[in-house]
């Protein structure tokens, strides 16, 4: 990738606006698979399918729940209706979302690669919904959308914290699915953890940079000439973890933030967890910036936001 140098000059500026620039370094930035590494110092399925199922349970709390109605209802603000509409969510995890586009009237196609997360879909929708709901276990980067024939198929395609929506060739194949709307989520900065910060300190390992995925999409939907709308939110919650549990898990956690894993490193991070947390639980802290964007395919106008409802 091109560098800027430290002084100010045209060629530099004319950088900003390099499209050739930005496409690479998005899909040439660093960037680990959290359960796919071989070097991974944990069992990478045990982790995957523990994680599968929690989010699972916590996407259909009450908590869960209202989330997905609070994204919905600023889509819905956008002029966006679901009522009739096709949409095609991709990346729908065990449906968080398509469940919800389905009860709003809509005809779904969900797209998820995993069987274990694609089975409890199968569990969570309701019979009287199923008819409105297709399934297609298949990752979304890896389909010919001409052999599907989802060229312009799609009145939405929506994408919420895809892993796959990780470059612009993915962005574009969404966009070529759709005829009205593209919705991509993605973090927007570094991931904020309290209890990993605390043992990078005692560790003496810096926090990688992490630009966020937005920075790319956002500046390239720009040059492209997209019409979009966007939010950037904070979002962080509180969380407890038994002191036993999280030593447990202790490998899977540094390595997912990038935190040495070797024998001395453990044994230096347990050490500090059992002396600070005597009483057995840790609180911390998780969370961080994420993007949220509507891209308008049609004309776009500035939308009158509806009144909340009392």
């Amino acid at each position: 990738m091109k560098k800027l140098t430290t002084q100010p000059s045209t060629a530099n500026a004319e950088l900003l606006f390099d499209l050739g620039v930005w496409e690479e370094a998005w899909k040439n930035r660093p960037r680990s698979s959290r359960y796919k590494q071989k070097s991974a110092p944990f069992d990478t399925e045990e982790a995957f399918e523990r994680w599968a199922r929690n989010y699972h349970a916590q996407s259909f709390t009450e908590e869960g729940k209202n989330r997905s109605a609070r994204i919905m209802g600023w889509i819905e603000n956008q002029g966006v209706t679901f009522e009739g509409a096709s949409v095609l969510d991709v990346g729908a995890a065990s449906g968080i979302f398509t469940i919800p586009f389905a009860e709003k009237g809509a005809r779904v196609t969900a797209v998820e690669p995993s069987a274990l997360l694609v089975s409890l879909m199968q569990e969570t929708i309701p019979a009287e919904l199923k008819n409105n709901i297709t399934i297609v276990s298949e990752r979304f980067e890896e389909i010919s959308i001409s052999n599907k024939g989802w060229e312009k198929q799609y009145d939405i395609v929506f994408a919420s914290m895809c892993p796959a929506m990780s470059d612009w060739e993915t962005i574009e194949q969404a966009i070529h699915c759709a005829r009205k709307y593209v919705y991509v989520s993605t973090i927007a900065g570094a991931k904020e953890h309290t209890l990993m910060d605390e043992l990078r300190t005692v560790l003496g390992v810096d926090a990688p940079y992490k630009a966020g995925d937005m920075a790319y999409l956002q500046q390239l939907l720009y040059l492209k000439g997209y019409s979009y709308t966007m939010i950037i939110t904070r979002e962080v919650n509180d969380f407890e973890i038994q002191v036993e549990e999280l030593i447990q898990q202790l490998p899977e956690w540094l390595h997912t933030y990038e935190i040495p894993t070797d024998a001395v490193a453990l044994s230096k991070a347990e050490t500090y967890i059992r002396d600070t947390y005597t009483n057995g639980l840790i609180p911390f802290s998780r969370g961080a910036r994420f993007g949220k964007m509507l891209i308008q395919l049609e004309q776009a106008h500035m939308k009158t936001v509806s009144a909340v409802k009392k």
